[in-house]
C-alpha cells in the first residue's frame, strides 16, 4: 500500500504564533492526515531556522551566539581542540548506541517546545492522522549562515562543515525516533533553500558535490530508521541535484518556480517513475495568497498538469504521488495571512485532487 494517499497536505513548519496550542489547532484543522509540529521563531529565537538544530554545538561551546547575530565557531579559543575532541567522542558514543549517549544532543528546552506540545496533545488533536511530518534545517543553508572566526561561511571549511553535518544528522535522527513513538509513518523534510546558490556567480567555490554529500549523510541516517525523507527548496534550483539523491520526496514552491521544474521534466518524470513523491507548494506564502481561492489554486494546478503532459509527464501519476503544501514556512508572516494560507490548504484538501 502506498504511504501517502492522494489529496493529503502538510506544512513546512514555522508559524507566527506565540502559543503552541494555537498553532497545533490550526495545523489540525488544515492538515489532519499529515500534521507537522510547529516552530514558533517569533516567540523563541531558539526556534529560528539557523540556531534550532545546532543547540548541541552551542551547549558544548563550539558555537558562540552573539547578540542579534548568527552563531560563530569559536575556533580561536585555546580549548578548541579539546572541545572538538569532546564533540566527536559524544558523536561516536551516539553512533554506537551507548546508554545515555543521546543526552548531549537531546531535543529539549525552548528550541523544541513546539514538538513537545505536539507530542503531548497528538491523540487529542490528530485522530485522523495517517503519518506525521518533521523537519530539520539543511546543512548548506545553515552552513552559509554560520561563520568562522574570520567571518567566512563555515560550509566552505571542510572540518567545520563536518562538525555541522554530524550535528544536524544526530538531531534529525533523534527527531525521527521521537516521532516514531506515535506509531505512524514518519516523513522528515530537510529544509535547504540555499541550494539555489549552487552555480551562482556570487558563490563560484560552492560545489554541487559538497552540498549533495552533506544532504546524503542526513538522508542515509534517516532512511536507516525506516523514515521517509524529503528535501525542501523554496527557490529556483537545479532540480537534478535532488533527482540524483536517494530521496522519497521533493518539496518546492510550485507557485513561483513551476517553470524551472517544468524545464527539467525528464528528471521529474524519472523521479516519479522511481516512486518519488512531490510536495506541491502551490499555496503561496505571500500577500498573493489573499487573491487566491481553492478554485483558483485548482485551476493553476490543472494548467501545470497540462504543461507537464505536453512535456511527456504522466499527470495522473503526479496526482497520485503528491502532497499539497504552502510554498514555504509562514513564521515571518502576519498572523492573519498565515491563517488564510492554512485555510486555503484546508479547502484544497476538502476538495481533493482535481
Amino acid at each position: 500500500m502506498d504511504w501517502i494517499k492522494p489529496g493529503r497536505a502538510t506544512g513546512l513548519g514555522s508559524l507566527p504564533y506565540q502559543d503552541e496550542l494555537t498553532a497545533i489547532k490550526l495545523i489540525a484543522k488544515a492538515m489532519p492526515h499529515w500534521p507537522h509540529w510547529p516552530q514558533l521563531p517569533a516567540k523563541m529565537p531558539e526556534q529560528g531556522f539557523v540556531v534550532q538544530y545546532v543547540q548541541p554545538l552551542i551547549k558544548m561551546g563550539l558555537l558562540a551566539v552573539q547578540s542579534l547575530k548568527e552563531p560563530v565557531f569559536c575556533r580561536g579559543e585555546t580549548d578548541w581542540d579539546a572541545k572538538t575532541a569532546d564533540f566527536y567522542e559524544k558523536y561516536l558514543a551516539f553512533s554506537n548506541d551507548e546508554p545515555g549517549a543521546g543526552q548531549p544532543f537531546a531535543l529539549t528546552g525552548e528550541a523544541f517546545a513546539g514538538m513537545e506540545t505536539f507530542m503531548e496533545h497528538f491523540s487529542r488533536f490528530f485522530p485522523q492522522a495517517e503519518g506525521v511530518k518533521g523537519h530539520v534545517s539543511g546543512p548548506l543553508t545553515v552552513g552559509l549562515q554560520i561563520k568562522d572566526e574570520w567571518g567566512k561561511a563555515c560550509f566552505y571549511d571542510e572540518a567545520l562543515r563536518d562538525i555541522l553535518v554530524h550535528c544536524l544528522t544526530v538531531e534529525a535522527v533523534l527527531e525521527a525516533k521521537r516521532l516514531k513513538t506515535l506509531g505512524l509513518p514518519v516523513l522528515i523534510f530537510i529544509d535547504d533553500p540555499g541550494l539555489f546558490l549552487i552555480g551562482a556567480s556570487t558563490h563560484i567555490t560552492l560545489t554541487r558535490q559538497d552540498a549533495s554529500t552533506a544532504l546524503a549523510a542526513i538522508i542515509k541516517a534517516l532512511q536507516g530508521l525506516g523514515v521517509k525523507v524529503g528535501v525542501h527548496a523554496c527557490a529556483g534550483i537545479d532540480w537534478s541535484i535532488l533527482f540524483d539523491l536517494p530521496l522519497d520526496l521533493i518539496s518546492f514552491d510550485a507557485y513561483h518556480y513551476f517553470t524551472g521544474m517544468a524545464l527539467q521534466a525528464d528528471g521529474l518524470a524519472g523521479f516519479l517513475r522511481r516512486g518519488g513523491k512531490m510536495a506541491w507548494g502551490l499555496i503561496p506564502t505571500s500577500e498573493e495568497a489573499w487573491q487566491e481561492t481553492a478554485d483558483t489554486i485548482f485551476a493553476k494546478f490543472q494548467e501545470q498538469c497540462d504543461e507537464l503532459t505536453r512535456r511527456g509527464i504522466d499527470s495522473a501519476l503526479l496526482r497520485k504521488n503528491m502532497l499539497w503544501t504552502p510554498s514555504c514556512g509562514t513564521g515571518a508572516l502576519p498572523v492573519a495571512l498565515a491563517e488564510h494560507i492554512y485555510d486555503l490548504v484546508e479547502k484544497v484538501v476538502e476538495n481533493g485532487v482535481p
